[in-house]
């Protein structure tokens, strides 16, 4: 009876930031998409990096129902990261809902990206240490390292976002200097999260360099353009140097 609630609370938040989207989208009138292009910032990815939100979705529910098997219910893997990945869950739904009020409501949903990301991260620091096997292995790890490696992204081009919405120009030599700032910023995280992780740092990576090319391909400024490229080669330069220093290799890129 113990795990009942994270079991619950999991497939709960899965099915809700799945759901979250078009509800968001029914209750204000127009679409996430609708708001990031209206408020479109230097690292605003374009539109079809946000497609890794179909993959992270499909994981996310497929993990879900995988731990509320009577036979994983009572598995550590699961009691570790499943009430991490369920407020993460959660906290994407909520997201959903709020961020295409727009107005003040951007800035709240600026603040709970922050709050996501923690808690993703919470759960890709617990799996480091926890064994399993099989999807036991493979569905958390590659859930937690697509969503903290997309949300470290998608972080930086939430505050982007928010100071266009304040009024704050793009086109400004400040506005590009912040931009590289940011990306050097979260290349230097990507790495030293790939460089002091055991497992599920191929899923982390892909989802960064994703995004990083996602902000490369904008046509914004051209100098965070070459930033971004450039970010992309160290976190994937990072990912060949950790895993050349591991002798389980499938643990480190696959799970």
């Amino acid at each position: 009876m113990r795990d009942t609630p994270r079991v619950v609370a999991v497939v709960a938040a899965a099915v809700a930031q799945i759901v979250g989207s078009p509800l968001g989208s029914a209750i204000a009138g127009r679409s996430v998409g609708d708001v990031s292009d209206a408020d479109r910032s230097l690292v605003t990815p374009a539109g079809w990096a946000f497609s890794i939100w179909g993959l992270i979705f499909a994981g996310s529910l497929a993990w879900a129902v995988y731990q509320a098997l009577p036979a994983q219910r009572e598995r550590e893997v699961h009691r570790r990261t499943g009430w991490p990945l369920a407020i993460t869950f959660a906290g994407n739904a909520v997201w959903e809902v709020v961020f295409p009020l727009g107005g003040a409501w951007q800035y709240v949903a600026t603040l709970l990206i922050f709050g996501i990301t923690a808690a993703a991260a919470v759960a890709y620091v617990r799996l480091q240490t926890v064994p399993a096997d099989g999807l036991a292995r493979l569905l958390p790890r590659a859930t937690a390292g697509l969503l903290l490696g997309w949300l470290t992204v998608a972080s930086v081009a939430a505050v982007g976002s928010a100071g266009v919405a304040l009024g704050l120009s793009p086109d400004t030599l400040a506005a590009q200097a912040w931009a590289v700032a940011a990306l050097v910023t979260v290349a230097g995280i990507a790495a030293a999260v790939l460089l002091g992780s055991h497992v599920a740092a191929g899923p982390f990576a892909a989802a960064v360099i994703w995004g990083l090319l996602g902000i490369a391909a904008a046509e914004g400024s051209q100098q965070v353009a070459v930033a971004a490229i450039s970010a992309a080669a160290v976190v994937l330069v990072a990912l060949a140097g950790r895993a050349l220093t591991r002798t389980d290799r499938s643990a480190l890129l696959v799970g």
